[in-house]
């Protein structure tokens, strides 16, 4: 973002103003690119929790696995079984990808927005996709390449370091049919076999393209992942 400039005009609409604040490039092309994605799409989210008692022990058992790792290995095998959300609406026809190519939303530390891409991503080790995910994290500067930025088939967006950010309405991007965002991982009240106990419960918001599905094929994908959540070891891993 670009350093605030002094106001030229002392209120905007009657109000004053403290600051004009000019977008920086990446912000400005972020703007627009957002703005037509949320014109040209009909989007769709459903809010939904998974049971996640199983995925902290798993979290607990591997070293150095972030949640973001092991839902992602999640969100690839799920798509393996749903294919029609690996896809994109182009030319009045469902194109569906035959590579899972997982682009990974991050927060940088001036404000923007960038998604690396994760090739191939339902092949990957758990521990591969940890270490991919961590670089990412770390890329001085938040650069990267164009290549490194492309080829995207479904996003995840991760809200969780916000620890009262449940659920979001996440924007499809460009060429994809869904977008999953991830809440923060919360112990609450949950019913088992008749009895009340504290469980944890990981919220998620899944955006699709309502032109492209339906939404019980959307439904499916979210319980079937929802059921590998709660069953993390059925998680292929690669281990």
């Amino acid at each position: 973002m670009s350093d605030p400039s002094p106001t030229q005009a002392q209120s905007l609409g009657g109000v004053p103003l403290r600051e004009v604040r000019p977008l920086g490039p990446m912000q400005r092309m972020a703007a627009a690119h957002l703005a037509r994605r949320h014109a040209e799409t009909a989007a769709v989210t459903l809010f939904g929790e998974a049971e996640a008692d199983g995925l902290v022990a798993l979290k607990a058992r591997l070293d150095g696995v972030t949640y973001t790792a092991l839902v992602l290995k999640a969100v690839a095998q799920t798509l393996r079984r749903h294919p029609h959300l690996n896809a994109a609406l182009e030319d009045d026809a469902a194109q569906v990808y035959d590579e899972i190519n997982i682009g990974l939303a991050l927060a940088l530390a001036d404000g923007n927005l960038v998604v690396p891409v994760l090739r191939r991503a339902d092949t990957r080790p758990v521990a591969e996709v940890a270490a991919w995910i961590a670089a990412a994290e770390d890329r001085p500067g938040g650069k990267f390449t164009r290549d490194e930025l492309s080829g995207g088939t479904f996003t995840l967006t991760n809200a969780g370091m916000i620890p009262s950010t449940r659920f979001t309405t996440p924007i499809i991007p460009a060429r994809q049919a869904a977008i999953l965002g991830l809440g923060a991982l919360r112990r609450a009240p949950v019913v088992r076999d008749g009895q009340v106990t504290a469980g944890w419960l990981l919220p998620t918001s899944l955006t699709f393209d309502h032109r492209l599905l339906n939404g019980v094929p959307a439904s499916r994908f979210v319980d079937d992942l929802h059921g590998l959540l709660a069953r993390p070891d059925d998680i292929d891993l690669g281990l």
